[in-house]
C-alpha cells in the first residue's frame, strides 16, 4: 500500500501519514480511525455491522460494540468539518451497521492534489526523469553521482596544520617560561570567577525545575457518581444501579448546595472531586441488596456504606430511605415536604417503577439500539399511566434526545410522536403553571417553547426548572435559549457547565443537534477541544 492513498469526496487519506488533507486543512487522525476509514474506503458503498467491523479493522480484538460507535462518531466529526452543507460520508443502516457513501476512489500518493512531500524527500527512482523525457537506470544514476565526486586534499592540508600547531606551541613554551607569579594569581582568580558563576547557573536550573507545578486539585464542593457492575456479572442489576445513582444525584442536586457530576467516560479535567458515591446491586441467595457507598476523596475513607434489600413491592420506599441516609452523611438537610416533591411523578404500580429506573440507565447509552430498548419501556410505562405527566415528560425529552444523537437516521416515525407529545402537554399547561411541578415537567415544556421560538415563555420554565435542581439537560437548553437571544458567550458557558457535570459524547452531540444545530466550535470552544483534541488547522 505504498503511495496509495483514497480520495473521499474532498478529504485526502493519507494512511502512511495518519492524515487527511483538504486545500487549505490539514488533520492528524488516530491510527484506529485511520484503519476503520481505509477499511470502509476499500468497500465504499457496503454495510458492515459491529462484529464485522471489530474482525476486520481490529483483528479480532477484545472490543466493545461502545468502541466502534465512538470511532464511528469521530469520523463523522472529524470528515464533517463544522460545514453545514449536506455532504454525507458515513450513514447508520437502522438494525444493519454502517456504510461509507462518500464519492470514494483510490489514487496515488504523488497524484493527490493536497499533498506535497517534504523538503528534501526523495521520490521513488522509477519517477525520476531525465531531460528527453526518458527514466534513467537507477545503477547509471548512482555511477554518475560516485564519478562526480572529487578526492579530499588530505595530505597537503594535514601538513600545514601540523606545522601551524608546532609554532603555536612552541610560542605559548616561550610565553609560558616568561610568566611571572603575580600574572598565575590573575588567572588562578579568574578560574575561581567562572566557577562561582557555574555554580550560581547550576542553583538556579536545580530550583526552577524542582519547583512544585500543581496539575490537579481537589474541589470539596464537588461530587461525583459511579455505579458499577455486579460482582456476579450480572447485567440485569447494572441497569438497576445506574438509573439509581442518576435518582440520588438528582434529588442531591435538587437539595443540597454540593456539584455533582457522572463519571461516565476517560475524560479528564484539573478538578478532582472531594467526595465520591458509588452504587452497586447485587443478587445473593435469590434476593436483591442495594449497597450506597460515600467516600472522603481527601482523607480516602469510607464515611457511609449502607446496604439495602429491595424488591418491587418497597423499592419506593428504598429510592426515599437511601437518598435521605446519603443527604444526612453529607449533613444536608431536607424537610419531609422536600422529600415528598422529589417522589413526585413515580409511577405507583408495582413493577412500573423499576421499568423508569432501567429506562433511565438505557436512555443515557450511545447506541441507538440501548437507547431505542429505554424508549420502549417509557412507552409502556406512559400506557399503564397515560395520565402520568411526569413519565409523558421523560418520553418527551427521550425521542428528542434519539434524534439529536443520531441525526444521519431516518426519524419520520418518531417525528410524529414528538408533535404529539408536545401538544398534549402544551394543551395541559397552556398557561404558566406555579404549582409544584417535577423538574422533568419544566424541563419538557421549556424545549416545547425553544422549538415554537417562545423565547418568553422558555425562560419562565427554565427558571422553574433551575427554582428545583440543576441538570445538564436544563443548561443545555439554557444554551439554545441563549443562542436565539444572540448571547454566544452565555450558551458557551451554558453548554460547558452541561459538560462538567455529565462530561460524555452524548452531552456533546445533544449540545449540538438538539432543537436546531449548534456550531460548537465557535460557541463552546472548550468542549469541542475536549472532544477534538487532535484536530490542527493549518490555515489560521
Amino acid at each position: 500500500m505504498v503511495g496509495i492513498c483514497f480520495q473521499i469526496n474532498d478529504w485526502t487519506l493519507v494512511i502512511e501519514e495518519n492524515k487527511l488533507y483538504r486545500q487549505d486543512r490539514e488533520v492528524s487522525v488516530e491510527p484506529r480511525l485511520v484503519n476503520l476509514l481505509q477499511f470502509l474506503a476499500q468497500h465504499s458503498g457496503e454495510v458492515f455491522c459491529r462484529d464485522e467491523l471489530i474482525k476486520h479493522v481490529w483483528d479480532g480484538a477484545f472490543v466493545t460494540d461502545q468502541v466502534v460507535t465512538q470511532s464511528v462518531f469521530e469520523l463523522r466529526k472529524i470528515l464533517r468539518d463544522g460545514r453545514l452543507d449536506n455532504t454525507r460520508y458515513l450513514v447508520t443502516v437502522p438494525k444493519r451497521g454502517y456504510k461509507l457513501v462518500a464519492e470514494t476512489h483510490q489514487v496515488r500518493l504523488e497524484d493527490t492534489p493536497y499533498w506535497k512531500p517534504c523538503d528534501g524527500a526523495k521520490l521513488p527512482l522509477e519517477n525520476v526523469v531525465s531531460s528527453d523525457g526518458d527514466s534513467q537506470d537507477i545503477h547509471q544514476h548512482q555511477e554518475t553521482e560516485s564519478q562526480s565526486v572529487l578526492p579530499f586534499p588530505a595530505a597537503p592540508l594535514t601538513r600545514s596544520v601540523t606545522a601551524i600547531s608546532d609554532h603555536v606551541n612552541s610560542e605559548k613554551k616561550k610565553q609560558g617560561e616568561s610568566f611571572n607569579s603575580l600574572h598565575r594569581w590573575k588567572l588562578l582568580a579568574f578560574d575561581g570567577f567562572l566557577i562561582l558563576v557555574l555554580i550560581a547557573v547550576i542553583f538556579s536550573v536545580t530550583y526552577q525545575q524542582t519547583s512544585t507545578h500543581i496539575t490537579k486539585a481537589i474541589d470539596t464542593d464537588l461530587i461525583e457518581f459511579t455505579f458499577h457492575t455486579s460482582r456476579n456479572d450480572n447485567n440485569e442489576t447494572e441497569s438497576l444501579a445506574d438509573g439509581i445513582s442518576q435518582k440520588l444525584m438528582a434529588d442531591l442536586a435538587s437539595i443540597g448546595d454540593y456539584r455533582v457530576q457522572l463519571n461516565k467516560t476517560t475524560f479528564t479535567t484539573g478538578i478532582l472531586p472531594g467526595k465520591a458515591v458509588n452504587v452497586r446491586v447485587e443478587e445473593q441467595q435469590n434476593k436483591t441488596y442495594l449497597d450506597v457507598e460515600y467516600r472522603s476523596n481527601t482523607s480516602n475513607r469510607v464515611l457511609f456504606s449502607r446496604q439495602y434489600l429491595m424488591t418491587n413491592a418497597n423499592l419506593e420506599h428504598v429510592l426515599r430511605q437511601s437518598s435521605l441516609d446519603l443527604m444526612s452523611a453529607l449533613n444536608v438537610k431536607i424537610t419531609e415536604a422536600e422529600m415528598d416533591r422529589l417522589m413526585l411523578g413515580l409511577p405507583k404500580e408495582h413493577g412500573l417503577l423499576e421499568m423508569l429506573i432501567r429506562a433511565n440507565h438505557f436512555i443515557n447509552q450511545s447506541d441507538p439500539a440501548e437507547f431505542e430498548q429505554g424508549i420502549d419501556l417509557l412507552e409502556k410505562i406512559s400506557l399503564a399511566e397515560p395520565n402520568n405527566d411526569y413519565v409523558l415528560s421523560e418520553l418527551y425529552i427521550a425521542y428528542n434526545a434519539f434524534s439529536a444523537l443520531n441525526p444521519e437516521l431516518d426519524l419520520d416515525d418518531n417525528t410524529t410522536k414528538i408533535e404529539k407529545l408536545s401538544q398534549d402537554l402544551a394543551l395541559r399547561y397552556s398557561t404558566l403553571n406555579e404549582e409544584v411541578l417535577p423538574s422533568r415537567i419544566y424541563e419538557a415544556l421549556a424545549m416545547i417553547a425553544i422549538k415554537q421560538d417562545n423565547k418568553e415563555v422558555a425562560a419562565e420554565y427554565l427558571t422553574l426548572a433551575f427554582k428545583h435542581r440543576e441538570s445538564a439537560f436544563s443548561y443545555i437548553l439554557e444554551g439554545k435559549l441563549a443562542e436565539l437571544n444572540g448571547n454566544l458567550d452565555k450558551a458557551g458557558d451554558a453548554y460547558s457547565r452541561a459538560f462538567f457535570m455529565d462530561t460524555s459524547l452524548e452531552t456533546y452531540m445533544l449540545s449540538e443537534n438538539l432543537a436546531f444545530y449548534s456550531d460548537l466550535e465557535t460557541v463552546a470552544y472548550f468542549m469541542y477541544r475536549a472532544v477534538n483534541p487532535s484536530e490542527v488547522r493549518l490555515l489560521g
